[in-house]
């Protein structure tokens, strides 16, 4: 049993989707910086707790769980998604979660709604509701290589709350939830977007933050 184990990692050898060396799918130096801690920033006047502080490691981890379907990046993210959580939760009465929409060209890619996954996945933890509230009003560009200005810019007037949900839900307390907060443009976005809509935005949780959030 052990000989075919070590022959099929020769056959497919396992690189740590964290630094890409070959071992295991997650080695250990990764793993430790893989450790939530409490990461507090503000977007306006809204709080947004995360857990994990944005790194090469940290961007490998989400691509591997977002554009790769690997699910051991997926468990990473959805504990990195709970602690951000149980720290919000801490200080705001528990309510439902609405998760940041993808694309739908970005759902075809990768054959499922990432954030809305991992949504489902953290509430269940903390006994809520997942509400999927937003839409798309448009398309918007791919934000990877945009500067600040040009993500708000981007993100303006870009999301508004499904028609379904309209005066439904007049005034319900909600948290929104995404993967990163980096420049801070969609989740301001899905706040105004939320607001609009009648609901009131408590705060916000991100899996990680990009270090300028934190100066």
């Amino acid at each position: 049993m052990r000989l075919f184990s070590d022959f099929k990692y020769l056959l497919f050898p396992t690189r740590c989707f964290g630094c890409r060396e070959l071992g295991y799918s997650i080695c250990s130096q990764c793993r430790k910086l893989w450790n939530p801690h409490l990461y507090k920033s503000k977007i306006l006047d809204l709080a947004v707790f995360s857990a994990i502080t944005y790194s090469p490691v940290a961007k490998n981890i989400l691509l591997s769980a977002k554009e790769q379907n690997i699910k051991s990046a997926d468990r990473l993210v959805q504990i990195a998604l709970s602690a951000s959580l149980h720290e919000l939760f801490q200080k705001h009465a528990r309510c439902a979660i609405v998760p940041i929409p993808s694309g739908r060209s970005s759902n075809r890619r990768r054959g499922r709604d990432f954030i809305n996954e991992m949504a489902i996945s953290v509430a269940k933890d903390f006994g809520v509701a997942v509400l999927p509230l937003l839409e798309h009003q448009r398309i918007i560009r791919d934000q990877s290589n945009l500067n600040v200005a040009e993500r708000r810019e981007n993100l303006a007037m870009a999301l508004s709350v499904k028609p379904a949900f309209h005066r439904n839900y007049s005034g319900e307390s909600v948290v929104i939830l995404d993967d990163l907060v980096t420049t801070g443009a969609t989740i301001s976005e899905a706040n105004r977007a939320l607001t609009r809509g009648g609901f009131k935005v408590q705060a916000a949780a991100t899996a990680c933050v990009a270090l300028r959030r934190l100066k």
